[in-house]
């Protein structure tokens, strides 16, 4: 007697059949999962880099006492008022002076260097991760006059500025 004989896979094949199916279902939840992952601005599983690039100078009128960080921020002095920036970094930086850059911003959008970078060395603490330094604003001005500037700062040997800041000079005094 014959057997009837069945059109579909057999056991092997079926077997075969379910493991591609669970996979390709696998790997469309994963899909899925990952697109509106991503267009909800969640983060992407694999690491991208930090940005690196220069601190940010804090510009002030007074140091803290405690802290030793510029407080009272704002970047635009007056004659008469103090002038202070702070730097806070991860970790102390290990040397006794930075050197500090100066720039005043022209309007043209060129730069004109109002203190070199070998006028400016300045001695801070090397076991500290926060350097500051305070002056008083006409003596500034006194130096290179009203404008806008930018500060550049670096340690020794440094080819790159570790921060940066900007910060505006102005003549007219502040009201008593």
């Amino acid at each position: 007697m014959a057997a009837e004989r069945r059109g579909g896979p057999g056991p092997r094949a079926r077997t075969w059949l379910g493991w591609a199916a669970a996979a390709l279902g696998v790997a469309v939840v994963a899909f899925v999962v990952g697109r509106a992952g991503s267009e909800a601005g969640l983060p992407s599983p694999s690491p991208s880099p930090s940005p690196s690039g220069p601190l940010s100078i804090t510009f002030g009128t007074a140091l803290d006492a405690t802290s030793g960080e510029a407080i009272e921020p704002t970047d635009r002095f007056r004659a008469g008022d103090p002038f202070a920036y702070s730097v806070r970094m991860a970790d102390a930086p290990g040397v006794d002076t930075i050197a500090v850059e100066i720039v005043r911003l022209n309007d043209d959008g060129t730069e004109t260097v109002a203190q070199a970078l070998a006028d400016g060395e300045q001695g801070i603490v090397a076991t500290s991760p926060v350097f500051a330094f305070e002056v008083q604003t006409g003596t500034l001005l006194d130096a290179w006059g009203p404008g806008a500037y930018a500060m550049r700062i670096y340690l020794p040997g440094g080819a790159d500025p570790i921060a940066t800041g900007g910060f505006t000079l102005v003549e007219t005094p502040v009201a008593s």
